[in-house]
């Protein structure tokens, strides 16, 4: 991928050192070297005016288009944190609980879908297209797996997040690059105040523009001039106090109010608003709309930089291909837009409901437990006003009739908790639970100690039936960002890097030639996980019932190989570390025993089978199988023996049917004959010589295999 459309870097990746920027070295714009494929000097100031004010445009046009959504995935992410509003109905301090509906069907989805797509060190998978590249696929995923796990530090944990933020807002956005700064690629998870795209679209990448928006202090404006990346224009922009809550007021002020922020701590001084736009535009004005990389700052919508967002077709030069950075990962489709629909959509009523019901049980309980101290008391009663407490084994005195009290005091009765309302409140919990497919099983509760694997195996499928569609969903996403990453490193790669990750095999054939070769060839990447399965339980389990159907099938019980092959898939679905010090490979069979005719004609005296081998000479043991048949000891086989001597007598004619053949191809490249009856070498007539098995089965006599070359044996 060339620099020039992937030296984007987000303000977390412009920590320079000192010793990268020497502070004694001045910034002047003259002494500056700007990027060449900055396009920004080669352009007009109105031309820079008209698109710096259309990438505002746009981003402003698609902002106001969300902003019902932007107020809906801050209550979703209310109803996931827990967050409550002070709430004074029906009266002060009444009972404000909420229930974590949303909270708990995201988390389990969560780590879930951690669980089965990362799985120890290995998440990415590469298989050879043309079936020869296998070596070449074995370095790539060695390779790719260590980019992952080890050297790209944000992947990981930005995954993490990824996949706690989809079920919640139902879309999630990484953008995959690579980084000069860091010299490697990077894959980092957008926010839903840092992407915004057009809604109508059904695949991001086929929107007309998505914008992805960043800070940006003063001093990384700088160093991004320094380094080329920006305008020497940029070094003018104003200093100005941002507030980050004025993006996304209705988002941010609830993520606030739930970490506990104000709004003080969220001002930044001396920073940038900046927009990064992925946006299709004429700048030839050749009629058409070609990918580029426009980069402006929002407050005064100077251009910084415009960069070509595509490369040429390998097969065809006079096609573009446009660049993608971004790639989307979706929940629940949306069948009119790329945004798609996650579990605040679809549980935010039946969460809302559950938190109501739940209150008034609270309020209801409450009331009826201090019902009876309080009341109305008649002012004629005569009973003094004062408080009167009640305490266990003590009687208070009143100065009032003992008939009149009952007629002056008037308590409360309140109602125990309406018992509609609380299983009411179960129904609902049901319906969440149906809706995000976190039944008691999935929670890792015990199900009854008589339940078998197999049935076991089967309420996990039926209640993992959302999740798996899910889940292959998220496959087919990580399987985009892999091949970006992928094909970032055909560009890009650190040959040292790859050349020690290798093992010692491995090297050697690296040394010959460039590792970059390796990622441009018939390689397909994807994501190791298996998207049928959902979880490790479920892998376990299919691993365990294979296994025990093997070790009672008679098919498979005594065969080595196949007990090897189910017991190493049932230790990896139990993550047991150096399975083959554990287990050990079988060894293969040895070959059958080359037997003489003689040693055959023992086993079937005993009633034992034999096959013939091709490597034997079949004429020489068809001629000694009859003498055999024929003499006192052939006689004395019981008729279990004679079909097995028969039987063998067939099978040995068809190998020497076979090797005649054979003989007589070769005999015949070599320039000699091919009719058994004519030897075009000079030796005619040798095979009109009887012998005993001509008279009783009309096969030729070893006489007659001496004649063309093949030895006897008698």
């Amino acid at each position: 991928m060339p620099s020039e459309i992937l030296n984007n870097i987000p303000p977390q990746e412009n920590m320079v050192s000192q010793e990268e920027i020497p502070q004694q070295t001045p910034i002047e714009p003259q002494n500056i070297p700007l990027n060449p494929n900055n396009l920004v000097l080669s352009l007009d100031k109105e031309i820079l005016a008209t698109i710096g004010n259309l990438v505002v445009q746009n981003y402003e046009t698609d902002m106001t288009s969300r902003d019902k959504w932007a107020k809906n995935a801050a209550n979703y992410f209310k109803l996931f944190a827990g967050y409550r509003e002070m709430k004074n109905t029906p009266w002060s301090n009444c009972s404000n609980v909420h229930v974590p509906l949303l909270g708990v069907s995201s988390l389990q989805f969560q780590a879930r879908a951690y669980d089965s797509l990362i799985q120890g060190n290995q998440i990415a998978s590469c298989i050879a297209t043309d079936g020869k590249s296998v070596d070449v696929a074995a370095r790539t995923m060695k390779y790719l797996n260590y980019q992952l796990t080890e050297e790209m530090d944000e992947w990981e944990e930005d995954m993490d997040t990824m996949l706690l933020a989809l079920p919640i807002f139902g879309s999630a956005v990484k953008k995959t690059y690579y980084s000069h700064l860091l010299g490697r690629p990077v894959s980092r998870f957008l926010n839903v105040d840092e992407f915004v795209a057009p809604y109508r679209c059904r695949r991001l990448e086929d929107a007309s523009r998505k914008t992805h928006m960043y800070f940006l202090s003063l001093n990384d404006v700088k160093i991004k001039v320094k380094r080329g990346d920006f305008t020497p224009e940029a070094m003018e922009l104003p200093s100005e106090q941002l507030k980050i809550n004025e993006m996304m007021p209705d988002f941010n002020n609830i993520v606030d109010k739930i970490t506990g922020q104000t709004e003080s701590t969220q001002v930044l001084p001396d920073v940038r608003f900046i927009l990064e736009q992925h946006l299709l535009y004429d700048l030839d004005n050749d009629g058409l709309q070609e990918p580029y990389i426009v980069i402006v700052d929002y407050k005064t919508r100077q251009v910084l930089s415009i960069q070509q967002r595509w490369v040429k077709d390998k097969w065809d030069p006079k096609i573009d291909n446009p660049i993608e950075m971004f790639t989307a990962y979706t929940f629940i489709p949306n069948p009119v837009s790329w945004m798609g629909f996650g579990f605040g959509h679809l549980m935010e009523g039946l969460n809302e409901s559950a938190n109501t019901l739940i209150n008034q049980l609270i309020d209801s309980g409450t009331l009826a437990n201090v019902g009876g101290k309080s009341g109305l008391i008649s002012k004629r009663s005569g009973i003094k006003k004062k408080d009167v407490d009640i305490q266990i084994g003590k009687f208070s005195e009143v100065d009032i009739a003992v008939d009149d009290i009952r007629k002056a005091i008037y308590t409360y009765d309140f109602r125990e908790p309406s018992m509609t309302l609380f299983n009411l409140l179960g129904l609902l919990k049901t319906y969440s639970q149906e809706v995000s497919s976190v039944s008691d099983t999935l929670l890792g509760k015990l199900p009854p100690s008589d339940t078998t694997a197999t049935s076991m195996l089967a309420v996990m499928e039926q209640g993992m039936k959302v999740f798996s569609v899910i889940h292959k969903r998220l496959h087919r996403g990580l399987r985009r960002e892999l091949q970006k990453i992928f094909y970032i490193n055909s560009i890009y790669l650190n040959e040292q890097v790859y050349y020690t990750v290798q093992d010692s095999a491995s090297r050697e054939m690296v040394t010959f030639r460039s590792g970059r070769s390796d990622f441009n060839s018939n390689i397909d990447v994807r994501p190791i996980s298996d998207p049928t399965i959902s979880s490790r339980a479920e892998k376990l389990i299919k691993a365990k019932s294979l296994y025990d159907m093997a070790i009672q099938n008679p098919l498979i019980a005594n065969d080595k190989e196949s007990l090897y092959e189910v017991t190493y898939q049932l230790l990896t679905a139990n993550e047991v570390k150096n399975i083959n010090t554990v287990l050990k490979k079988p060894e293969p069979p040895p070959p059958p025993p080359n037997l003489t005719p003689q040693e055959e004609h023992a086993q079937f005296l005993s009633e034992m089978p034999v096959d013939p081998l091709p490597e034997q000479d079949s004429f020489a043991h068809l001629d000694a199988h009859f003498i055999f048949r024929d003499s006192n000891w052939g006689a004395q086989l019981s008729p279990q023996g004679k079909k097995l001597l028969e039987d063998h007598i067939m099978k040995t004619k068809s190998l020497a049917y076979l090797q005649e053949q054979q003989l007589n191809s070769e005999m015949k490249g070599m320039g000699g004959g091919n009719d058994r009856g004519t030897n075009k070498g000079g030796m005619e007539g040798m095979d009109n010589q009887p012998s005993n098995s001509d008279a009783i089965t009309g096969t030729p006599s070893s006489q007659e295999w001496v004649d063309v070359g093949l030895p006897k044996i008698m």
